[in-house]
């Protein structure tokens, strides 16, 4: 009896800690992030035939990173930009050992977040967040899903680590300030 409510306790609170994410979001992420990642001239003027991006997720999220890799690998099965798409779905302490051209951020505390995209942007590592909110903590870029779908920049992050787009990118998106507040370019 004691093992059994202990067992429903463990699921129970496993259920209340997980994060809800929503697939139509995955799902349009999943077509644009390696598009922008594209864009930013860095990663476009790499010799490397591939465009590296690691998904980084914490245990409980490991499922939802695993449908996000495999909806890249779907839309994009072939080369886009002459770069085949590598996807890779790790933990924030593997990705030290790493050098992706872009990450994808799902869900973490915001200590965790604020030092992801610190260690991206020290290496000018393209940085997507499943949550537009999570710009504040310094991530480069995302999707806001209202009316119509427009990427997020944050113009914090483009000016203080360099990064350069595509001035396509940059008149289609909108900019950010500590994730707060629209900013005119």
């Amino acid at each position: 009896m004691i093992k059994r409510v202990f067992f429903l306790f463990l699921i129970l609170s496993s259920l209340l800690l997980a994060r809800n994410y929503d697939q139509t979001i995955i799902d349009i992420e999943s077509k644009l992030f390696p598009k922008m990642a594209l864009l930013e001239k860095r990663v476009e003027k790499s010799s490397s035939p591939y465009l590296n991006i690691s998904i980084v997720a914490n245990e409980m999220d490991f499922d939802v990173a695993q449908g996000f890799k495999t909806n890249i690998e779907s839309s994009y099965p072939n080369a886009m930009l002459n770069k085949k798409i590598i996807t890779k779905v790790i933990r924030f302490e593997d990705l030290k050992t790493q050098t992706p051209d872009a990450i994808i951020v799902l869900h973490d505390s915001k200590e965790t977040l604020r030092a992801i995209a610190s260690w991206a942007n020290e290496r000018k590592i393209v940085s997507f967040a499943y949550d537009p909110s999570y710009l504040e903590d310094g991530f480069l870029a995302s999707i806001y899903i209202e009316k119509s779908t427009k990427p997020y920049l944050n113009a914090q992050v483009i000016k203080k680590f360099g990064f350069i787009f595509n001035t396509y990118l940059l008149r289609l998106s909108k900019f950010k300030t500590n994730g707060k507040q629209d900013v005119k370019e």
